[in-house]
């Protein structure tokens, strides 16, 4: 099979794009370099199956071309900065939804019949109902992030039923792991490394996540993609283990064997779009045959060993 990749630099994409490649699959990846990685193409750079279409997804035409011949889409890439949206009002708007829009067009067009795409557990807002199921009522949308993956999720459902596509959305949780370059693990490692004394946490630490490893969450793409049969199916992907903030901080400092000074700014989530609690019912995606292999606490381990060993990432090299 031959497979687009787009965000192929970062961190959920690199690694789907090794996946794809170490199960023989031909892979074109699409990427900027803006928040991608050269580094986590290192692997995929050196296979004759991989090519890498250095390009930015808001032109049309880069799009189109890089569909050519392609027999599925993972539409992985996205602007990942939740918190500062309401400074640029438009990133998410162009990033998020017309960046989706030339994906479906360009897949419509070419005859392309499958897309995965990455969304965000996010959507389903400080909802009552937890843990969550995918039949749980959407919220109106509190930052400009969610709004615009709940218009991309509408898009792509509404291409699916309209154009005969199979759609296959996730809505994910916090992952973790190797190559993680973002949120708040990755930047409380960032505060560790730059001074292992102290430590600040918007909020007062007692939100509740569920931290899941990027392998298990690949696999779960992959198991859905293999397995799914409706037009349009939403899967929540998550660790089945909810843990609050100040577990993950303790695991942090462990591993990086730190006692550091901790300052919490609460009470509760202090920015638009962040909750009390995301604990998502992964129901649906189990009875598959889905199983995480890491808990949460050996997920952001792993994240924190990864980054210690790649301290490039925290000093913002690349």
């Amino acid at each position: 099979m031959r497979y687009l990749v787009t965000g192929a630099a970062g961190f959920i994409g690199s690694q789907t794009v090794d996946r794809l490649l170490a199960d023989g699959h031909e892979v074109i990846g699409v990427d900027s370099y803006i928040t991608g990685k050269q580094e986590f193409l290192a692997s995929a750079n050196a296979s004759p199956r991989f090519t890498l279409v250095l390009g930015d997804l808001f032109d049309f035409t880069t799009v189109f071309e890089a569909c050519a011949d392609v027999d599925a889409v993972f539409h992985l890439a996205a602007n990942t900065d939740v918190r500062h949206g309401t400074e640029y009002p438009r990133r998410d708007l162009d990033q998020n939804v017309i960046v989706t829009w030339n994906i479906l067009e360009a897949i419509r067009r070419r005859g392309i019949k499958t897309i995965l795409f990455a969304s965000t557990a996010s959507v389903y807002g400080d909802t009552a109902q937890l843990p969550a199921s995918e039949a749980a009522p959407l919220p109106g949308q509190t930052s400009l992030h969610n709004a615009s993956k709940v218009a991309a999720e509408a898009l792509i459902t509404a291409y699916a039923h309209g154009y005969g596509l199979r759609a296959i959305l996730f809505r994910f949780a916090s992952i973790v792991g190797e190559r993680c370059s973002h949120g708040h693990i990755f930047n409380f490692c960032r505060q560790l490394y730059q001074h292992p004394d102290r430590l600040t946490v918007l909020g007062d630490g007692d939100v509740r996540r569920t931290y899941l490893d990027v392998g298990d969450a690949v696999d779960a793409m992959l198991l859905a993609l293999e397995k799914s049969t409706t037009a349009a199916e939403i899967f929540n992907v998550a660790s089945l283990t909810p843990c609050r903030l100040t577990e993950s901080i303790a695991w942090i400092a462990d591993e990086m064997k730190l006692q550091p000074a901790i300052e919490y700014m609460g009470p509760g989530p202090l920015w638009l779009g962040s909750y009390p609690a995301l604990v998502l019912d992964c129901t649906k995606l189990q009875q598959l045959g889905w199983q995480p292999q890491l808990g949460p606490e050996a997920a952001v381990r792993r994240s924190v060993r990864y980054l210690a060993a790649n301290p490039w990432l925290l000093e913002g090299r690349s």
